[in-house]
């Protein structure tokens, strides 16, 4: 990951690059309410208000429901899932290289097929503690 330096010595920078490759950033275990998913990620930036947050987040192949509390749109680096509104039954299938857009108060199913890794920006109404993103 390549980061903007600013001239004042331990200021935080306001320009973030990275590659998307393997390990690039370094992403940490998030915990999953859905099994033994294992999914990775690392919140990059979040505003002071904590409602806005932009970060990476990489999934092993698995199925699982994600209930969003938030309005997110991200970007896929690699890899290949199929996404289903439980509410509509509308599907598709994200590749890389695609870029998607998911409502507040959705409930989508995600199918993971190859280990997906994304970028993503996601708006919450209201912060909760308990979510890492």
């Amino acid at each position: 990951m390549v980061v903007a330096q600013k001239a004042e010595a331990g200021a935080k920078p306001t320009l973030t690059v990275f590659s998307g490759a393997a390990g690039d950033p370094d992403l940490d275990p998030w915990p999953t309410t859905s099994g033994a998913v294992n999914q990775f990620g690392k919140a990059l930036f979040r505003d002071p208000k904590k409602r806005y947050s932009v970060g990476v987040y990489q999934c092993d192949p698995s199925k699982f429901i994600a209930s969003y509390p938030g309005t997110e749109s991200g970007h896929v680096l690699s890899g290949r899932a199929t996404l289903t509104n439980e509410a509509t039954g509308e599907s598709i299938t994200l590749e890389a290289g695609d870029h998607f857009f998911i409502e507040f108060g959705q409930e989508i199913t995600w199918e993971v097929h190859e280990t997906i890794r994304k970028v993503y920006a996601m708006y919450e109404d209201e912060y909760d503690e308990g979510r890492i993103y």
